[in-house]
């Protein structure tokens, strides 16, 4: 691995791009997880072609995409229909990018967390955005290690530690309320 300019940039927007995600995970209101998500988003798109991650640039793409429109209808009282539909929509834009991108089995890594990061964040349940956030975590540290991003591999460890916080947060905070504890 040849360390360049275009590397070391990468790097420095990965680090900053995680530190958003990190954040993300300890949020308590889906508008807020959504706010960073799409910082997170434009990052990693960046940080993804600098990298020649073209399948974790097409995906970072779809989340983009799905970040901005639920946000734009997470205030809408009767945006269900219009939820399914971004699902679907990204549900087929993550199939159809991925047909494109796939460079080989470890390419499908993105591809899967994509998937699976689309599920938590469209459904409204800040719990279940960080229990899959966990899956997506290790699925995305493996990615990392097939694009040889260091700084990647090592924050995506970090980051598996603060949804995993944040889920035990949550777990706790459900106890309490229905006086379990």
């Amino acid at each position: 691995m040849e360390v360049t300019a275009a590397y070391i940039i990468s790097q420095i927007l990965t680090l900053i791009l995680y530190g958003f995600l990190g954040i993300s995970y300890l949020q308590k209101n889906r508008n807020k997880v959504l706010i960073f998500n799409i910082i997170v988003d434009i990052l990693h798109i960046i940080a993804m072609c600098l990298l020649k991650g073209y399948s974790g640039a097409a995906m970072g793409l779809v989340s983009l995409y799905r970040d901005i429109f639920l946000l734009i209808y997470a205030r809408k009282k009767n945006s269900k229909n219009i939820d399914i539909f971004i699902l679907i929509t990204s549900i087929v834009l993550i199939i159809t990018l991925s047909l494109i991108t796939y460079d080989g089995i470890f390419s499908m890594l993105s591809i899967l967390a994509t998937l699976i990061t689309t599920f938590a964040i469209w459904q409204k349940n800040v719990k279940y955005y960080k229990l899959l956030g966990i899956i997506s975590s290790l699925l995305w540290m493996l990615y990392n290690v097939f694009i040889f991003s260091v700084v990647g591999i090592v924050l995506e460890s970090i980051v598996f530690i603060f949804s995993t916080i944040g889920y035990i947060k949550e777990i706790k905070i459900t106890k309490k309320k229905l006086g379990k504890e």
